[in-house]
């Protein structure tokens, strides 16, 4: 039992949780050249064991990273094998590793992935110091795509790497699946295995920069008035102010904002030719997507 003041226990919880924290560094690539990608630093609370997720363009991801970050390194993460996430592989472990013996893992949906050591399944969990790990298996943009949610159950952070799958008011190309398989993804998958109670506090990483693209397109697309989805309205001033938006926004702001995730929304179902009610999400879903991909 607590004998302290309200107002001092919660200020020392407070600091506390300001001290002990999940430490998730973005890393932009490709930026100078035109480019939108992301790769992450995700360390543990006392920054001694990290996971380095999509790390492509070594000679953009090493400088960003110091000395005692390199050593905390345990794993490359790949949320799929594009080229465009996984193939700074080889090079970065060969740096990390130097004329160390230590392991480091190659984490990824399938040996597609440059030096893949290790495939998880659906579920599989995993720690980074004192954060706990769970791999999300959701093919549609690639058959070996993953996300991985990532909770600090001591400050009850929670962060999901979506890699393509899940972008700001956006969701990736379906590459090498369906859009019953990218519905399936987004609104059963991820959502089921964060559970509810957390959508609120589990915030967005995504692979890419495109959340003022998305924005454009939602706001031709469906929302084309302002007040007719106040989230998007409060989402599309963000972006066009901020170059950056990872992180900012969690599963519940997707769940009121991403027409990708409103599959049963009367505005969605109008822009995507549906007025009566009558197609499949998985229908409605493809149309969106082949219509973003036309923008």
């Amino acid at each position: 039992m607590s004998f302290l003041p309200v107002s001092k226990a919660h200020h020392i919880s407070l600091l506390h949780r300001f001290i002990r924290r999940m430490h998730i560094k973005p890393i932009k690539m490709r930026w100078a050249t035109g480019g939108d990608n992301y790769a992450y630093l995700v360390s543990s609370q006392d920054k001694g064991s990290s996971w380095l997720i999509d790390p492509a363009e070594p000679l953009e991801v090493l400088p960003n990273l110091d000395q005692m970050e390199r050593r905390s390194i345990k794993a490359i993460v790949n949320t799929h094998h594009h080229y465009d996430h996984s193939g700074g592989n080889v090079d970065i472990l060969r740096e990390l590793k130097g004329n160390d013996d230590r392991e480091i893992k190659v984490i990824a949906g399938s040996h597609v992935s440059p030096g893949a050591t290790t495939i998880p399944v659906h579920r599989d969990p995993y720690t980074i110091g004192d954060l706990h790990v769970t791999c999300i298996r959701t093919p549609c943009h690639t058959g070996d795509s993953i996300c991985y949610y990532i909770v600090d159950k001591n400050t009850n952070e929670h962060a999901i790497f979506t890699g393509d799958t899940l972008f700001t008011a956006g969701c990736g190309r379906f590459f090498e699946g369906t859009g019953q398989e990218m519905d399936t993804a987004l609104n059963s998958i991820i959502l089921q295995v964060v559970g509810e109670p957390n959508w609120g506090l589990t915030k967005v990483y995504p692979g890419h920069e495109y959340t003022k693209s998305n924005a454009r397109f939602v706001r031709e697309a469906v929302y084309q008035t302002p007040g007719q989805n106040e989230a998007f309205d409060k989402l599309e001033e963000f972006a066009n102010t901020h170059k950056v938006t990872t992180g900012h926004f969690t599963l519940a702001d997707e769940l009121a904002f991403n027409p990708f995730m409103r599959l049963n929304d009367p505005k969605v179902r109008t822009a995507a030719g549906d007025k009566t009610n009558s197609r499949t999400t998985g229908d409605v879903m493809a149309k969106l997507r082949e219509m973003k991909n036309r923008m």
